[in-house]
């Protein structure tokens, strides 16, 4: 173990690293964050990088990867010509529109013609056509199979797994070259990161042998004994840490100093590389109210995918109720010492931390459950300090919103959002999953929460148990009476997650599990599964489809912030209604599907709307389509077409009649 003296001062201690692939990209995830301002007031020198949106920026600076992506997708394509032809659309218009995207989401400088929310939109798509097929955005069957083909990319040369894998590995080879690190640390908090997270160890391991890895992150917790096991884990990590990493990391890299012996390092699985198992350390003893402000120095936090500057902090660790029988990170916090929370004091320092370090005007307080009415103080002290700003919670819709005071003074602090979970309205249910709300106040909470001006997300759970079908309706009722209030953030279906009380009593909660390798998620719904556990049944309730029926339905009926029917068209000067589009002039990125991808329909002319990701058919008796690309009406009908297509905001009409003499464009592209 080497000395202090000896150790390499030239060297970076610790490279954090968030990999891909999630859609955390709305501002940085916390754990780099937080661990890194943990550590630099430690005296320790940290890099922290952010994989995840590195990506993103990738192809925001050299668009001409996704034109690769895309030339290599088309070579092994599904032979569908308009899947071929749309892909390499949208490669053309995001190209076309590069200066307009490096501007909004690299500068937050206005989006020019697309405007924020299609910026961001076409950014996003742009994306995940780079990393379509690929290992990165893989679903898996089991852990065992993911192990593998991980262990099987590793050991080839980058460039054969595709365009955006080489693209990881060379950001990742700048960073080793760069900072030297000793020491990798990898937060893999969703599931979708593990495969690349891996991925990478391996590479560490084979760029900076000298380098040691370190797992750590949500994943970690859940799985911890299951990853323990797999070879390519036991080949690449020399360490798990399935617990807060503040610590850890800190009293490692004193070992690594020789200050310290190895044995006195806390919250550590040490993985062997042969032989023996898996040694653990002793438990941590740094509490959450032991902690400073998070630190988001070298992220690029202005590049986030948001249409504004927002960050986040974190009140507590774990969950102050804890008992809701399908949340793996609230029911860890059910043992003595679990749960911890900080004081308004601490939580008012970190706000003011970074919005004074940042500018940032708005603040999530990313916790999985936060205390409100400590919430309320913390937000008080930082109002007193002088510092103005907006921020949004997560929170039950417990009991304490049907008082208006406390909605109304949690708006007069900044509060302008609360994100929840709804499981439903059968209280029935509600008692047997624990969640500790009544949904007799579900009505007055809205109203308390619209009355002061905030904003209410909702996640939406289906196959709650043995949900009957009149439960089920008298919950889609209360969606639909109540849509104009409400935003939806996510439907998903029920996941027994390692570690939550549905896995740990399966026969409590009338469920069926598949305790195999297997794993299940919510691919038809959550982006590359979102949560993952074991396969479940219910007996006695719905099967699987039929609970992705219902949110289907859910999706199809309800239509969140609807606040009255669309307004009648305006008259004109002289009393009449304004005449219908004789002509529209599609944006850019309306393209008109060409004829041999179209087949064997000659007789519309079929336009994509490649941001929003619709079609839209015209039959060619109505509507025609000229050489330069404006589309013109032959018939009342098609003026009505038109006209609607401009309401959808595909194009600039012009309402004056053209000569029928102009020609056709029947196999535009």
């Amino acid at each position: 173990m080497p000395s202090s003296e000896s150790a390499d001062r030239t060297r970076t201690d610790v490279l954090l690293l968030f990999p891909p692939q999630t859609e955390a990209r709305f501002f940085p995830y916390l754990s780099l964050p937080y661990l890194t301002g943990h550590l630099r007031r430690r005296g320790r020198r940290v890099h922290q990088a952010d994989l995840n949106i590195a990506l993103l920026h990738e192809v925001l600076c050299h668009p001409a990867l996704l034109d690769e992506a895309v030339r290599a997708q088309g070579a092994g394509g599904d032979g569908s010509a308009v899947s071929d032809w749309y892909r390499g659309a949208v490669a053309d218009v995001f190209a076309a529109h590069i200066g307009e995207l490096r501007a909004h989401v690299l500068r937050k400088e206005p989006a020019g013609e697309l405007g924020p929310d299609r910026a961001v939109r076409l950014a996003t798509l742009a994306l995940e056509l780079l990393v379509r097929d690929s290992l990165l955005v893989r679903t898996w069957e089991d852990l065992g199979r993911l192990d593998e083909a991980v262990r099987r990319a590793a050991d080839r040369p980058p460039a054969d797994s595709g365009v955006p894998v080489a693209s990881l590995h060379r950001l990742l080879s700048g960073l080793l070259g760069r900072h030297r690190p000793r020491v990798v640390g990898l937060s893999v908090a969703f599931f979708s990161q593990l495969a690349p997270a891996l991925l990478i160890a391996g590479w560490v391991r084979r760029l900076a042998p000298d380098t040691l890895v370190c797992l750590g992150g949500q994943q970690v917790m859940l799985r911890h004994d299951d990853l323990a096991r797999l070879p390519g884990v036991r080949e690449t990590v020399h360490a798990l840490c399935p617990t807060a990493g503040e610590q850890p990391l800190e009293r490692w890299l004193d070992a690594l100093d020789g200050t310290v012996p190895l044995a006195a390092v806390p919250g550590m699985t040490w993985l062997p590389r042969a032989g023996a198992g898996p040694r653990t350390s002793p438990a941590v003893t740094l509490r959450f109210r032991d902690l400073g402000p998070p630190d988001f120095t070298g992220l690029p936090f202005r590049s986030y995918l948001n249409d504004a500057l927002e960050l986040a902090i974190v009140s507590c660790v774990g969950c102050y109720w804890g008992r809701c029988a399908f949340c793996s990170y609230g029911n860890r916090a059910l043992p003595q010492g679990g749960y911890q929370q900080g004081t308004a004091i601490q939580i008012a320092d970190a706000v003011e931390a970074v919005v004074r370090a940042t500018g940032t005007r708005f603040v999530s307080v990313a916790d999985e459950n936060t205390n409100l009415r400590l919430i309320l103080r913390a937000m008080r002290e930082v109002r007193e300090r002088g510092v103005r700003v907006r921020f949004g919670v997560r929170a039950r819709l417990e009991s304490a919103l049907t008082e208006p005071e406390l909605c109304h003074d949690l708006a007069a602090v900044g509060c302008a959002m609360v994100s929840v979970g709804y499981e439903g309205t059968s209280q029935r249910l509600l008692d047997r999953m624990e969640r500790g709300v009544r949904a007799a106040d579900y009505q007055l909470i809205l109203d308390n929460l619209d009355a002061a001006g905030i904003t209410v997300r909702f996640t939406v759970m289906g196959q709650v148990l043995d949900e009957t079908p009149d439960e089920f309706e008298a919950s889609l009722r209360f969606l639909v009476a109540n849509e104009r209030r409400i935003g939806i953030d996510a439907l998903e279906l029920m996941v027994a997650e390692p570690g939550s009380r549905l896995a740990g009593d399966p026969e409590g909660y009338g469920l069926t599990l598949d305790t195999s390798d297997r794993l299940a998620g919510n691919p038809e719904l959550s982006y590359l599964s979102g949560r993952v556990g074991h396969p479940l049944a219910v007996r006695g309730g719905p099967t699987r489809t039929e609970a992705l029926d219902r949110l289907v339905r859910i999706f199809d009926t309800v239509r969140p912030g609807r606040t009255k029917a669309p307004a009648p068209a305006r008259p004109a000067a002289d009393g009449r209604r304004p005449p219908a589009a004789a002509t529209l002039r599609p944006h850019t990125w309306i393209r008109t599907v060409p004829a041999h991808a179209d087949a064997p329909t000659p007789d519309r002319v079929t336009v994509a709307d490649l941001v929003r990701e619709r079609f839209y058919a015209l039959p060619r008796a109505d509507v025609d389509q000229r050489p330069d690309g404006l589309l013109t009406a032959r018939t009342d009908r098609g003026r009505r077409l038109l006209a609607r297509l401009a309401d959808a905001g595909a194009g600039i009409p012009d309402p004056a009649p053209l000569s029928n003499s102009a020609p056709s464009a029947r196999s535009s592209s």
